[in-house]
C-alpha cells in the first residue's frame, strides 16, 4: 500500500537555512532506511542566504566568497545558484517517488504545475518556459525549483517570491541565467499576504499528492 502520510511543519519564525537542511536530510535518511516512515513537508521562510547546486559554478556569484557578509551553502540538489530571504516562501518535499512516479522529469514538471496552480489561485497569469526550470511571468522569473534525490527519496523543493527584497538577486546570476529579471507575487496582486499563500501551498500540495497530513 502506498505511504501517503506526511508530517508538515509551517514555522512562523524566519528559519536558518542550515538548520532546515539538516532536518530535511534526517527525514530523507529515515525514509531510505524504512519506506514506512512518513514523508515530510516544510513550508516557511529563510534568513538571507545563497545556495548552489552540486554542479553549479561559483562564477554565478557576483560577490567574493571572502566577503563573510553573506551566507553561502553548496548543497545536494540540481540547478545553479539561488537566493533565499524573508518574504520568499520556500517549500521542501521529502517524499518517496516510488509511491508516485519514478521519473525525475515528471517530478519537476509536477512541481511546476503545482506552482502555476498556486499563483493562478491569486489570479496571477504565469507559465513554465521550454528549456528552463521554474515559473515565469512574461520575462520575469517568480519561482525557482531545485531538487535532489537519493534512492528515489527527494530532498529540497521550490521557492516563490511573495514580497521579498528582489535586490538580493542582483548579487547572482539567478539559476545561472545572466540578466535574469525576478518578480514578486505582490507586484500582481496587492491584496495577498504570505500566510494566505502558505495556506494555499499546503492545500494544493495535499491535493496533488493525496497526502494525509499529520503533526509530529
Amino acid at each position: 500500500m502506498d505511504n501517503r502520510t506526511a508530517i508538515i511543519k509551517q514555522p512562523d519564525n524566519i528559519s536558518s537555512f542550515n538548520d532546515v537542511y539538516k532536518l530535511q536530510k534526517e527525514y530523507q535518511d529515515a525514509l531510505i532506511l524504512d519506506n514506512s516512515n512518513p514523508n515530510f513537508i516544510w513550508i516557511g521562510e529563510h534568513q538571507l542566504c545563497y545556495t548552489l547546486g552540486r554542479g553549479s559554478s561559483y562564477d554565478n556569484l557576483l560577490f567574493s566568497l571572502d566577503d563573510d557578509k553573506y551566507d553561502v551553502f553548496k548543497i545536494n540538489r540540481g540547478g545553479e545558484v539561488t537566493c533565499h530571504m524573508p518574504g520568499q516562501l520556500v517549500t521542501y518535499l521529502i517524499l518517496d517517488l516510488k509511491n508516485f512516479n519514478k521519473d525525475l522529469n515528471w517530478y519537476l514538471r509536477k512541481i511546476e504545475e503545482i506552482i502555476i496552480k498556486i499563483l493562478r489561485t491569486f489570479n496571477i497569469d504565469c507559465k513554465s518556459r521550454k528549456g528552463f526550470t521554474g515559473v515565469w511571468i512574461g520575462n520575469k522569473k517568480i519561482a525557482s525549483i531545485g531538487i535532489g534525490c537519493k534512492r528515489w527519496i527527494t530532498i529540497n523543493g521550490f521557492s516563490i517570491n511573495v514580497n521579498c527584497e528582489l535586490e538580493n538577486f542582483n548579487r547572482i546570476n539567478p539559476c545561472g541565467i545572466e540578466n535574469c529579471f525576478m518578480a514578486n507575487m505582490i507586484d500582481y496582486n496587492k491584496n495577498l499576504n504570505i500566510q494566505e499563500v502558505k495556506r494555499i501551498v499546503k492545500k494544493i500540495i495535499q491535493e496533488e499528492f493525496n497526502f494525509d497530513f499529520v503533526s509530529k
